[in-house]
């Protein structure tokens, strides 16, 4: 992994805004962004470092994984730019953790064809769900509710609801927050 940086927040006004800045950066850093929502059936553990250490091993995994597939499409002669995976995610000690995973929507392919579309958000949905598999050794179907929200900065008329959509479920997620950005893939 090239560059792993967590910046957790406590919750409050500053904080927030830190997260929406967070997001902000995501979109101006790509035209089109793909961000999928989820939400992580989380193994018990003895305590908060045990969660963290197994949340940044899935972070790992998953960054493995997309890089993986990154290779396999440029072995295709298909277009596949570099992408910066960004994190968000509730670090509370629950049962239960809401993430979202940030990233170039270019990577992955499939700009206009929707039914490619649909096919790549179910390929990133299956890494997600073996990445954990592999992480906890336990249930595949830890990963649950996963959304995928595609923001375009280029089609005319299709950003201002999905980045709501996706402010809305951030903003939504039980403090505190933590934000990280994994290494380049591609």
């Amino acid at each position: 992994m090239n560059y792993y940086s967590p910046v957790p927040t406590a919750g409050n006004a500053s904080d927030k805004a830190n997260t929406r800045a967070f997001l902000q950066q995501a979109v101006d850093h790509y035209p089109r962004l793909a961000a999928f929502s989820f939400t992580l059936g989380l193994p018990y553990r003895d305590s908060m470092a045990d969660h963290r250490s197994l949340i940044l091993r899935f972070h790992t995994e998953v960054w493995q994984r997309i890089g993986e597939y990154s290779w396999e499409r440029q072995q295709e002669r298909r277009s596949t730019p570099p992408t910066l995976l960004r994190w968000v995610w509730e670090s509370s000690s629950a049962a239960q953790c809401k993430m979202v995973l940030l990233l170039n929507h270019d990577t992955l392919g499939a700009i206009r064809d929707v039914q490619l579309i649909e096919n790549v958000q179910q390929a990133v949905s299956e890494m997600l769900s073996d990445a954990w598999l592999t992480v906890t050794g336990t249930d595949r179907n830890g990963v649950t509710s996963i959304t995928p929200i595609i923001l375009s900065r280029i089609d005319r008329g299709t950003f201002t609801t999905p980045f709501n959509q996706l402010k809305a479920q951030v903003l939504a997620m039980q403090a505190p927050v933590e934000t990280a950005r994994t290494g380049v893939t591609g």
